[in-house]
């Protein structure tokens, strides 16, 4: 009689062990990976987009340091109509509202898509500027006698809107109304104080990224920088 070979109860135990331990060594890179990929994925739609619908309101409205001002910092009723006004039209959003900050009372205009991804948006206003005597910078944003600019958040998902769920540079990223090097009024990713070509770098980039007092406002433009990638020394994990 012939015998057939097979393998013990033991081997394939050792084998789906040996399986396990690679699968849980390498599920977490991947698992990363696949998250920075949907990341940036989504980052650059919204980018495209928004830049698309400035582009056709300026188009539209003239520059944007001719429209309408504000009266007061943080003003959710005259941010939604300034919105309503000159973006909303070139827009597909899904929802929008204003919510009050309980901590700081600052009012926010949220404004949701449907690929489940949400941003938000607050101005800074003010008639006159506020010079800083050790900077020389104006705190009012009051530049170029524009009335103000246009803060916005972008959210990758709608957990993101919540305190306990929000992670800069992760799953939040800061964008604004104004190039500092262009002085051009647009939307762009975040990079206020990088308003000189020595500054306007990817190390300036990184550095002020890594501060505890930035609110990850310079992640974007690094991601953009990097040709909307998050490469291996970008500082914050998924």
């Amino acid at each position: 009689m012939n015998k057939k070979k097979a393998f013990t109860l033991a081997e394939v135990l050792i084998t789906l062990g040996i399986i396990g331990i690679v699968a849980a060594m390498t599920l977490p890179t991947l698992v990363a990976k696949y998250k920075k990929i949907e990341t940036v994925t989504k980052l650059k739609k919204f980018y495209t987009v928004m830049s698309q619908a400035t582009n056709i309101a300026i188009a539209q409205n003239g520059p944007m340091e001719n429209w309408d001002g504000f009266t007061s910092h943080h003003n959710g009723a005259e941010t939604e109509k300034w919105f309503d006004k000159y973006l909303k039209p070139y827009l597909k959003i899904t929802n929008k509202w204003i919510d009050r900050d309980d901590e700081t009372g600052e009012e926010l205009l949220f404004v949701s898509f449907s690929d489940g991804s949400i941003m938000s948006l607050t101005n800074w206003a003010a008639s006159t500027p506020d010079i800083d005597e050790d900077t020389g910078s104006d705190n009012n944003h009051t530049i170029d006698n524009y009335n103000g600019l246009i803060h916005v958040n972008y959210y990758t998902n709608a957990k993101a809107t919540k305190k306990e769920n929000r992670k800069n540079c992760v799953n939040k990223f800061a964008f604004l109304f104004y190039n500092p090097i262009k002085k051009q009024y647009a939307f762009f990713p975040y990079a206020f104080t990088a308003n000189t070509p020595e500054k306007y770098n990817r190390e300036f980039f990184m550095n002020e990224a890594k501060k505890n007092d930035s609110g990850g406002q310079y992640c974007s433009i690094i991601i953009m920088y990097d040709g909307w990638e998050i490469k291996d020394d970008y500082p914050f994990k998924f």
